[in-house]
C-alpha cells in the first residue's frame, strides 16, 4: 500500500459497540478542539508552562507511538518510505494539523536520520494563542512529542523533532525537524528530559 492511498475515513469503524468508534484495535474518540484548549490552559495555569510542556510531549509521544504500531502491523506497505510518510497523513486525517513534509532522508542501519516539513492549522498554536497571546518559544508540544515518537518507531532509535519557527509565536507557519539526539543543541535538553522514559521504550 502507498501512504498516498491511506484513508483513515474509510478504515475507521463507527458504532462497533454503541458510543465506541474503533481503527483497527484502538478506540477513537473525538473532543471538540476548544475543549482540549481549554484543558491544556488548565494545565499551564495549575502547574506552570514548563511542566505542562513535558505532559503534553508526553501525551503527544503516546498517541504518536500507538498509532504507529498501529499502522506498521495493520497495513502491507509498499516501501518503508511509505511507512514513515503515512505517519504525516495519518495526524492530517484526524483533523489534528496539516502536515507538509519538504526534505526525508535515513539510514536505518547507520541511524541517519532527518526529515523536515511543515505544519499549517496547528490546532495547538492556535489555542495557545487564544489563551495566552504570542509566545516567545515554540508551542506546539503535543505535535512535536507525536512526530518524534512516530520517526523514534520507525527508526528503532530515540529521534526528536522541535519546531524551528511557530504560528504561536507569530510566524506565519509552523516549520519542524526531526533528527537524532545527538544532533541537536542545548535547546532540546528539556525535550529529551521529558521524553526520557518514553524514548526507553522504543
Amino acid at each position: 500500500m502507498k501512504a498516498a492511498d491511506f484513508d483513515l475515513e474509510g478504515d475507521l469503524q463507527y458504532g462497533a459497540q454503541q458510543g465506541v468508534n474503533v481503527f483497527h484495535a484502538n478506540r477513537m474518540v473525538t473532543f471538540n478542539a476548544d475543549a482540549i484548549g481549554l484543558l491544556r490552559q488548565q494545565l499551564i495555569d495549575s502547574v506552570g508552562t514548563e511542566r505542562a510542556r513535558e505532559l503534553l510531549l508526553r501525551f503527544g509521544f503516546q498517541s504518536g507511538y500507538a498509532d504507529y504500531l498501529q499502522m506498521e502491523t495493520g497495513y502491507d506497505w509498499e516501501t518503508p518510505d511509505d511507512l514513515l510518510e503515512v505517519g504525516p497523513a495519518l495526524h492530517t486525517q484526524e483533523g489534528i494539523v496539516a502536515v507538509e513534509p519538504e526534505e526525508m532522508s535515513y539510514d536505518r542501519e547507520t541511524g541517519e536520520f532527518y526529515f523536515r516539513g511543515l505544519w499549517h492549522n496547528s490546532y495547538e498554536a492556535q489555542q495557545h494563542v487564544i489563551h495566552n497571546g504570542e509566545s516567545d518559544h515554540p508551542v506546539c508540544w503535543s505535535l512535536m512529542g507525536y512526530g518524534s515518537a512516530w520517526c523514534s518507531g520507525f527508526m528503532g532509535t530515540p529521534v526528536l523533532e522541535l519546531e524551528r519557527q511557530c504560528v504561536g509565536m507569530g510566524d506565519d507557519v509552523c516549520e519542524w525537524e526531526i533528527k537524532p539526539l545527538d544532533e541537536w543543541d542545548e535547546r532540546a535538553d528539556p525535550y529529551v528530559a521529558a521524553l526520557e522514559d518514553f524514548y526507553a521504550e522504543v
